[in-house]
């Protein structure tokens, strides 16, 4: 009972993705689907007739058969019409829920929380997303465009043999349902674990691909092609075995459902010949008894085929609905009082303490108090794992901590995700490009229009613009996946171009310019300061490279999630301490 309801509330669901249009096109859908059953039936009836029309003649006339011929070529060639309109309306619908499935996925995936992808491999979310959608979409089709059909055909199929054989031959004609339908329930359930289990495995494998090509550089270095190509072959066949399980039982259930058939195939032809010898029956009244058999065993098979699929496809909508149901990440909650962006863009840290989700224990930021003054220029150092990029993250609103953060005299909490667009930029390590031009990756996350030489002006400031001119196109060049036909420099730098398109009233620089020479280095930052000096700007600049702090306002060091050192660049030096030790190399 509790699975029948389960089933009903996943198609409710997926009835959701359909649009109002569509919705209403089911109803001429449905109405097809009945004409459709009913004509289906008239060709047995009028075979039967023309047998017996035949038999009953003593001198057989070609012309006489000629208006049964006639009907059933219309009942058969307008039956196939209106199946085609039939198609149309389900393919449109199939593709357009398709459509709105995969724009809900993509929205709920780019608001899922960030430890929903420090849990899960991306090649396995990839994977999952596109066998679900493509189960939605076989959902539909296989509800509007077989099992319905095979339904109405069916139920069609029993009134005609009630109404049109004697009751011995229509109950054995109608038996073969029941016995097969026990069969195929049999097959569903001990079926449905192993499917999900492959869909387990695939969507694994699919995630150990992706690994696989974003490090081919390292793979080809280490010379390891033999080694992953085997650690992939122990997958593929883990894989083939759990399948090849799958198709035994498959063929098992298919040879008794085949036996089932043929055992009441053979008890109605010899029923109907019984019948037909007694003069119970006419010659032509095996035939359609026959063809109704048929009819009936038609639509069965076909239904044990959609049920069967019907079941691999509730699964696959189901992780699909599993996806588009992950909770939405905290900084996309509403808020509770609207906020406008503040004219100050001060930072204001009180008793900051913050660890990931999934290791609770391990503190990464400690009670950490900080104020920042408005256009302030805040070096931040420290060595690896004290806690200097998770400040960031905290301050971006990616991660949630406990304590005070204001900015501007409100608190982050207060801030939408589009007011802290419109308040911070971010310069990353690892700058995110898209496969598009040049142009349109400097003008990533502006609100407003931009013009050519608005751009050009920001690349310009970057120390890309010379970069740019020499590429085929300039700036309609074509920018690969991850930006794979740029340099590492170049990536940056379009990356810093587009800061000076956006003027943020903070800017935080991670790494900004650790893949730049010294030459463009300099020029980039004396281009940020002439920015800040200008626009009051808050930077906040991490860097592993210390001569890239070395005009800072001042510099904080971390370690073990807190600020041990502070104050300005020569002065650090000077001291000594953890800063001291990093300008020496002594720790990284």
């Amino acid at each position: 009972m509790q699975k029948n309801k389960n089933i009903l509330q996943l198609l409710r669901k997926v009835f959701g993705l359909l649009q109002k249009k569509q919705k209403r096109g089911f109803v001429l859908v449905l109405l097809i689907l009945a004409v459709s059953a009913v004509l289906n039936q008239f060709t047995p009836l009028a075979i039967g007739q023309l047998t017996d029309h035949i038999l009953d003649q003593p001198g057989f006339s070609f012309g006489s058969i000629l208006p049964f011929l006639l009907f059933i070529l219309v009942v058969n060639v307008g039956n196939q019409l209106i199946q085609i309109v039939r198609r149309l309306i389900v393919e449109d619908t199939a593709t357009r829920a398709e459509k709105t499935a995969r724009e809900k996925a993509v929205h709920s995936l780019l608001s899922a929380p960030l430890s929903y992808f420090r849990q899960n491999m991306t090649g396995n979310i990839h994977g999952r997303l596109n066998r679900s959608l493509d189960g939605i979409t076989k959902l539909v089709k296989l509800v509007f465009m077989d099992f319905a059909p095979s339904i109405a055909t069916s139920i069609a199929a029993i009134v005609v043999i009630f109404s049109q054989l004697p009751t011995i031959i229509a109950l054995l004609i109608v038996l073969v349902i029941p016995v097969g339908g026990l069969i195929v329930l049999r097959q569903i359930s001990t079926q449905k674990g192993i499917r999900v289990q492959l869909l387990q495995t695939k969507s694994n494998m699919d995630g150990t691909m992706v690994e696989l090509l974003n490090g081919i550089e390292t793979i080809r270095v280490y010379d390891s092609v033999d080694f992953e190509c085997q650690r992939f072959s122990s997958q593929s066949e883990r894989l083939r075995a759990r399948e090849m399980k799958h198709h035994k039982a498959m063929a098992l259930y298919d040879g008794l459902k085949f036996l089932n058939e043929a055992v009441f195939h053979v008890l109605v032809i010899g029923a109907s010949v019984l019948l037909a010898s007694q003069g119970v029956i006419s010659v032509g009244t095996i035939l359609t008894a026959y063809l109704c058999f048929t009819q009936l065993t038609g639509p069965l098979r076909e239904l044990h085929r959609i049920l069967d699929e019907l079941a691999e496809n509730t699964v696959l909508a189901n992780e699909y609905f599993r996806l588009v149901e992950i909770p939405q990440d905290f900084s996309y909650l509403p808020v509770s009082e609207s906020t406008q962006v503040p004219s100050c863009n001060a930072i204001e840290i009180q008793g900051l303490s913050f660890s990931y989700p999934e290791n609770p224990d391990r503190i990464i930021l400690n009670d950490l108090s900080l104020s920042i003054r408005p256009g302030e220029f805040v070096g931040i150092a420290g060595p690896s794992g004290c806690g200097k990029s998770s400040l960031i993250k905290v301050l971006t609103k990616l991660e949630q901590a406990s304590g005070s953060l204001t900015v501007g005299g409100k608190p982050l909490s207060d801030f939408t995700r589009s007011q802290l667009a419109d308040l911070i930029s971010i310069v990353p390590q690892s700058p995110f490009l898209i496969s598009d031009t040049i142009y349109h990756n400097i003008c990533y996350g502006c609100k407003r229009q931009v013009t050519l030489e608005e751009v050009i002006c920001a690349a310009r400031q970057a120390h890309i613009h010379e970069d740019i001119e020499k590429l085929p196109g300039g700036y309609s060049f074509e920018v690969s996946e991850a930006g794979g036909n740029l340099s590492g420099g170049q990536r940056q730098r379009i990356a810093i171009a587009r800061i000076f398109l956006q003027n943020p009233q903070i800017l935080i620089l991670d790494e900004a310019t650790s893949a730049l020479d010294n030459t463009s280095e300099k020029y980039i930052q004396a281009e940020i300061e002439k920015m800040q000096r200008q626009n009051g700007t808050t930077i906040l600049s991490i860097a592993h490279r210390l001569t890239t702090l070395q005009n800072c306002d001042r510099i904080l060091v971390f370690d073990q999630g807190q600020i041990v050192q502070q104050g300005k660049y020569q002065q650090l030096i000077d001291q000594p301490g953890i800063f001291q030790d990093m300008y020496k190399g002594i720790l990284k």
